[in-house]
């Protein structure tokens, strides 16, 4: 068929192409004359992908502007996001306080999870407590008596205490 009728394919082919830019250009158009009320924030997002308060700004946003079920999408992007309890923690007291329980609540759930002792180790190694540190490397080690970040870890958290 394509032999005896060549350009049914290329008025096809050229038609889809035309349609394609047609609505491109209708796209911009629109995008450019008239923009998003929360355009602003979109790209806040963009730009800080990570940031629980530019995600909790746009869904205030959206949820004041009635898209309710993409603002509580954007509400469990900010739970995921933030430390404690979909909250931005300001101080670095704060964060370590947070992160220090997580790491707590994870380790008393998961008792064989020698990762969550290493966690505590450096957090409570980073407060200043090295004799918490040290006692939760040796659980680390217990856990896993080979590995050797481990075993040099709790070596050099002993030195100071001896």
């Amino acid at each position: 068929m394509s032999l005896k009728f060549p350009h049914i394919s290329r008025i096809f082919s050229a038609s889809l192409w035309v349609l394609l830019f047609a609505l491109v250009s209708f796209n911009i158009s629109i995008w450019v004359t008239k923009p998003l009320a929360y355009s602003d924030k979109v790209f806040q997002i963009f730009t800080h992908p990570f940031s629980a308060l530019a995600h909790e700004d746009l869904a205030q946003t959206l949820w004041n502007s009635g898209a309710r079920t993409r603002a509580s999408l954007e509400l469990a992007i900010v739970a995921e996001l933030s430390p404690v309890l979909g909250e931005e923690t300001t101080t670095r007291a704060q964060r370590e306080a947070a992160q220090m329980k997580y790491w707590q609540d994870t380790a008393a759930n998961y008792p064989d999870y020698r990762d969550a002792y290493i966690q505590l180790a450096a957090l409570s190694y980073t407060q200043g407590n090295l004799t918490q540190a040290h006692a939760y490397l040796l659980k680390a080690q217990i856990l896993d008596p080979n590995n050797a970040t481990v075993n040099r870890l709790a070596d050099f958290t002993s030195k100071p205490l001896e």
